[in-house]
């Protein structure tokens, strides 16, 4: 028994144990070939971070910064805009001389009616490109419309309708201004707004005016007074002269209630309510049976209809490159550069249209413009305080 018993301890291993033996040899060797895998794609991983390292050491082109393309932006914005006064001279009033060379423009006389049917003609180029292209700016733009509709509140709406109302008053004033005194003494005659501005947003917004404000305001009185007396010495210019300034006191009106309006809905949907607000305008004022003096010759028409179309189109670029330009640069520093409007369209019309200014206008115009540039940088100055 004991000698039995000696042989069946030592007898050979069985086939359970071989199997097992077996899986663990290949399971080291799986493991052995998962870790070298992964050694593999440590070492794959490693090369691609000393490339793009080396990559990031060599010297690359400079991208351009959203500041800079802002500021071309608005650039372009106030360019376009002071190219359109210039247009609209050449086409409201007697013909004159583009660059000294050749005569041309004077398709319509600088009436009322006349003011009203160049606007209208402008804005049946620029509302349905607006339309077309408001989703693009701003997506929910027909969604916060919808809104402004449907809410009980209706004073936003007509906030925003006001300011239309009042843009279409003060375009068709500086239309007839523009014909009659030139495009730098017009425009900037317009930029007498501040005076109106600055005691309103007191009175509204409770934006009490500072010492700064107060000088910069008789800066701008100073010019504008300046830039209107050649003018006002002539018994044809005069009207022109007052026509500006109603149109600045308009202007004013404007700025103000859009103010209002921006409280509750995006800038975008209260553009294209304006530029509605305006084309409504100047449809209704040409279909009232008064005597506005709407008369356009026969060889004046393709001028005109002309003329509507590149105003459209100068209209719509400075609107876009300047929506753009604030959102690349910022409110306060746009209008800075937009305050730069009153010189530019002066050079402009010297050079394409050769408009001659007194010392005395360029003096204003010079006062006019540094005065709205300071209460720009005293925005813009009051914005990073509070931001």
């Amino acid at each position: 028994m004991e000698q039995e018993q000696s042989w069946g301890d030592s007898r050979p291993p069985n086939q359970n144990e071989e199997i097992s033996a077996t899986s663990g040899a290949s399971t080291d060797r799986r493991e052995i070939t998962e870790l070298r895998e992964v050694n593999a794609q440590l070492r794959k991983e490693v090369e691609e971070l000393r490339s793009q390292s080396q990559l990031s050491l060599k010297p690359q082109k400079p991208k351009v910064s959203k500041l800079r393309l802002g500021l071309w932006l608005v650039l372009l914005s106030t360019f376009a805009l002071s190219i359109h006064n210039v247009i609209v001279r050449i086409t409201i009033g007697q013909p004159i001389r583009l660059f000294g060379l050749f005569s041309a423009g004077g398709f319509i006389q600088p009436t009322i009616g006349n003011s009203l049917l160049i606007l209208w003609m402008r804005m049946l180029v620029v509302v349905p490109l607006m339309i077309g292209i408001a989703g693009f700016l701003y997506p929910p733009v027909w969604q916060d419309l919808q809104k402004v509709l449907l809410k009980r509140d209706r004073r936003p709406l007509w906030h925003i309708i006001g300011s239309g109302i009042f843009l279409f008053l003060s375009q068709v004033l500086i239309y007839i201004a523009i014909a009659q005194i030139g495009p730098g003494a017009a425009v900037t005659i317009l930029f007498m707004y501040p005076l109106l501005t600055v005691p309103l947003a007191w009175w509204l917004f409770n934006d009490r005016p500072t010492r700064l404000r107060v000088v910069v305001m008789g800066l701008i009185l100073l010019g504008v007074i300046l830039t209107a007396i050649p003018s006002l010495m002539v018994a044809k210019l005069g009207g022109g002269v007052f026509f500006a300034i109603f149109s600045g006191a308009a202007f004013a009106l404007y700025l103000i209630l859009m103010q209002l309006g921006f409280r509750k809905v995006h800038p975008v949907p209260v553009s294209v309510v304006q530029f509605l607000t305006v084309l409504v305008c100047t449809s209704v004022s040409l279909s009232l049976p008064l005597q506005l003096g709407v008369a356009v010759s026969a060889t004046g028409r393709p001028g005109l209809f002309i003329g509507g179309l590149v105003l459209g189109a100068f209209t719509l670029v400075g609107y876009l490159s300047n929506n753009f330009g604030v959102r690349y640069m910022g409110a306060a520093q746009a209008s800075i550069i937009a305050s730069s409007g009153p010189v530019l369209t002066a050079l402009l019309a010297a050079v394409i249209i050769r408009t001659k200014l007194d010392w005395v206008q360029i003096a204003g115009i010079l006062l006019v413009t540094i005065g709205v540039t300071a209460l720009s940088f005293e925005r813009m100055r009051k914005t990073a305080k509070s931001a």
